[in-house]
């Protein structure tokens, strides 16, 4: 009697790691599908309306089958803010989108609160939306504290700086110009940063940083001689 129910069991416990462990591959095929069209869409920049209705469309089978970590949040995060992008003429789409990339996002740092990158992804939003209010600066220095010196936060602070230079007052000027040494400093993002620069009409400024902090490298671009 006793070895029956020791089988019942060793079933019962094989039937449920195969459902999880199906359930998950699933999950993953689905964020692999998603993650192909967030690589391509960042190369050419383009979105084709049939990619995006089947990426929202993986993005929810995804999160059906595994919306708990945090990876896939961002991911679906970021599937809403390509569709933002898409819509951009339509004011009512375009904040509707972002709103729940924002909810995504939100998700995600109550999951993961340590991962820097999340916070400045949900600043941008911010940005994106004219919202520079309290929220906007405590997400800045969220993923500041988590992310001090990663080139990523490094240099999405920074643009966000060079965007609103002069209109904000939550974020104290030195923060964000050591923000912009430290994406100089970068080889990642050092030429990112400079050609946005010249894009928003901060590239004297950003230059400036560079000659008093002797970033050679960035002073050698030929942006800044």
């Amino acid at each position: 009697m006793k070895l029956n129910l020791f089988r019942y069991l060793l079933i019962f416990v094989a039937v449920v790691v195969i459902f999880f462990a199906t359930k998950y591959a699933f999950a993953n095929l689905s964020y692999l599908k998603v993650d192909s069209y967030l690589m391509r869409w960042q190369e050419s920049n383009e979105v084709k309306p049939a990619e995006l209705q089947d990426a929202l469309d993986s993005v929810d089978t995804m999160l059906a089958l595994h919306g708990h970590f945090p990876h896939y949040l961002n991911v679906a995060a970021k599937t809403y803010e390509w569709q933002a992008y898409l819509n951009s003429s339509n004011t009512e789409m375009y904040a509707s989108s972002l709103g729940q990339a924002m909810q995504y996002y939100q998700r995600s740092t109550e999951l993961r609160e340590h991962w820097p990158l999340t916070w400045v992804f949900m600043a941008n939003i911010k940005s994106n939306l004219q919202q520079l209010d309290d929220e906007f600066y405590f997400y800045i220095k969220q993923a500041i504290k988590y992310g001090p010196y990663a080139y990523e936060v490094n240099l999405q602070v920074s643009k966000l700086q060079l965007l609103h230079w002069g209109n904000l007052p939550g974020l104290p000027t030195k923060v964000g110009l050591e923000q912009i040494k430290r994406s100089l400093l970068n080889n990642s993002s050092r030429n990112t940063l400079l050609n946005y620069a010249r894009d928003v009409d901060r590239l004297a400024l950003v230059c400036t940083v560079a000659r008093l902090n002797k970033v050679e490298a960035a002073l050698r671009h030929h942006l800044c001689k």
